[in-house]
C-alpha cells in the first residue's frame, strides 16, 4: 500500500485515508458508493466525524483539488506512471458482475414461476422460501447494483409475467440499497415486487394479452386483480407490509386509482415505489397490446406524472437512480453507429463508456469498447455523443442474447 497520494489526472489525487483531511473534496471511493452512508456521489469532508466515518470504511479514495478547500501535495514522479486500463475493462467489469449475480437472478426468477405455476393449480404460496430467494438477491444486489440493474433489462417475449414480476423487485431492491433502507425494508420491497400481479392468475390469458381496448366488465376484472392478491397472500401467511404494497400499487396521489382510490397520503411508501416500478418496467418490455417504450421515453412519462399518476419525490429519485443513459441501454451515436453502454463516467454522464456493435449502416461489427469521454477533436470537444436511446431488439439486438454473450465471453467478431 502507498502511504503518498498519487495524481490521476490534473485535477485528481488518489490518495490514502490516512492523509485525508477536512476540507478535502471526496470524488471517488475504493468500493461503490451505494451500501455507504455517503448520500452523495462526491462530497466535501466538512467534519472529523466525517474524516473519521471514511477512515473506517476505505484504504484509499480519489481527492478533486479543484474542488477541496486545503491543498494536498503528490509525491513527484520518479517512476514510470502506472499501466492504464486495457479498453476491455469495462466491458470485463460488467462480466464478472454479471456473473456473479446471474445465479441468484436465475434461481429466483424460476421459483417465482414455479410458485405462479403451483398457485394457478392450488398449490399454497411459501413465503420463507421466496424470503430466501429475495435475501440471496439483496447479497447480490450490494457489491453489483449496475450488474443486477443490467439484468433488469434484458427482456423474452414469451416471459413476460415471471419477469416483469422479478425485475419490478430487483428495481425496488435497488432503490431502497440507494436510498440507504435498511436491510428488512429493502427485503419487504423486494418480495412485495414478486408478488403484486398474483391476482392476475384469476383473469383469462386471452384478456391479460388482448390487442384491442377492453370492455367496462373486462377493465373491472383488472381492477380487482388486487383484491385477489390480498386475498391470495393473506391466505399463504405473508406480512402485512407485503401484502400492503401489493394491494395498493395502484393506487394513485391524485385518489383516480384503484381498487380503493386512496389519496397520496393515505398509500404506503412501498405501493407508491412498486406503482412507479411496475409502470416504468411495463413501457420498456414487449406486449401485445402496447408499443414499447424506451428507458428515456418511459422515464419522461413518468415524470410527466408527477403529482398526478406517480409520488413526484419517489419519481425524482428513481431518475436520479437511473442516471442518464443506464448501463445495459441500447443507443445510437450521432455518427449512426449502434453500441450498449457498459459504463459510466461521474464527472461525463452524457458520455458514458459503451461497446459499439453496429457500423453507421447498421452492419454486424466486431465489437469495439469506446469511452466517449476520452473522443474528442483537436477543439477539445467530444466528437461523438449519443443521437437516441433504442428499445430492446432494435437493429436485431437483443440485450437478452448480447447478455449470454458477455457471460460466457464471447464477442461479436464477424
Amino acid at each position: 500500500m502507498t502511504h503518498y497520494s498519487q495524481r490521476i489526472s490534473d485535477t485528481t489525487l488518489r490518495t490514502p485515508v490516512a492523509l485525508l483531511q477536512v476540507g478535502m473534496f471526496v470524488c471517488r471511493l475504493d468500493r461503490p458508493w451505494v451500501g455507504t452512508p455517503f448520500l452523495m456521489q462526491g462530497f466535501l469532508i466538512e467534519n472529523r466525524e466525517m474524516l473519521h466515518q471514511i477512515q473506517g470504511l476505505c484504504s484509499q479514495v480519489c481527492v478533486d483539488t479543484r474542488k477541496s478547500l486545503v491543498s494536498i501535495k503528490a509525491r513527484p514522479n520518479t517512476t514510470q506512471p502506472p499501466p492504464t486500463l486495457p479498453p476491455s475493462f469495462d466491458r470485463d467489469m460488467a462480466q464478472m458482475g454479471l456473473r456473479r449475480v446471474l445465479p441468484a437472478y436465475t434461481r429466483t426468477l424460476k421459483h417465482v414461476k414455479q410458485a405462479m405455476r403451483g398457485l394457478s393449480k392450488g398449490h399454497p404460496l411459501n413465503p420463507d422460501a421466496l424470503g430466501q430467494d429475495i435475501d440471496h438477491c439483496i447479497t447480490a444486489l450490494i457489491d453489483n447494483i449496475p450488474a443486477m440493474t443490467w439484468l433488469s433489462r434484458v427482456k423474452s417475449h414469451d416471459d413476460y409475467t415471471y419477469e416483469h414480476a422479478l425485475h419490478v423487485s430487483l428495481l425496488g431492491m435497488v432503490f431502497g440499497i440507494h436510498c440507504g433502507w435498511s436491510r428488512s425494508d429493502v427485503r419487504t420491497v423486494g418480495l412485495a415486487g414478486l408478488l403484486i400481479d398474483l391476482g392476475k392468475l384469476r383473469i383469462p390469458r386471452s384478456l391479460l394479452n388482448k390487442p384491442g381496448p377492453l370492455t367496462e366488465t373486462e377493465w373491472q376484472l383488472f381492477h380487482d386483480h388486487p383484491k385477489w392478491t390480498r386475498y391470495l397472500l393473506e391466505k399463504s401467511g405473508f406480512d402485512r407490509d407485503v401484502i400492503a404494497a401489493c394491494y395498493y400499487h395502484h393506487e394513485r396521489p391524485d385518489g383516480l386509482g384503484y381498487p380503493v382510490r386512496k389519496l397520496a397520503g393515505q398509500v404506503p411508501l412501498n405501493a407508491r415505489l412498486i406503482h412507479i416500478l411496475d409502470a416504468f418496467d411495463a413501457m420498456i418490455s414487449y406486449r401485445p397490446y402496447a408499443h414499447q417504450r424506451t428507458v428515456y421515453d418511459a422515464l419522461r412519462i413518468l415524470y410527466k406524472g408527477r403529482s398526478s399518476d406517480f409520488d413526484s419525490a419517489l419519481v425524482d429519485q428513481f431518475i436520479e437512480l437511473m442516471g442518464v443513459y443506464p448501463i445495459g441501454t441500447l443507443v445510437e451515436l450521432n455518427s449512426g453507429e449502434v453500441a450498449v453502454i457498459i459504463g459510466q463516467n461521474h464527472d461525463a454522464r452524457l458520455l458514458p463508456k459503451i461497446a459499439l456493435v453496429r457500423d453507421s449502416n447498421k452492419q454486424l461489427v466486431a465489437e469495439r469498447i469506446v469511452n466517449l469521454k476520452h473522443l474528442t477533436g483537436s477543439d477539445g470537444l467530444p466528437r461523438f455523443r449519443i443521437k437516441t436511446m433504442l428499445h430492446d431488439g432494435s437493429y436485431g439486438i437483443f440485450m437478452k442474447d448480447y447478455t449470454r454473450q458477455l457471460v460466457l465471453g464471447v464477442k461479436n467478431d464477424h
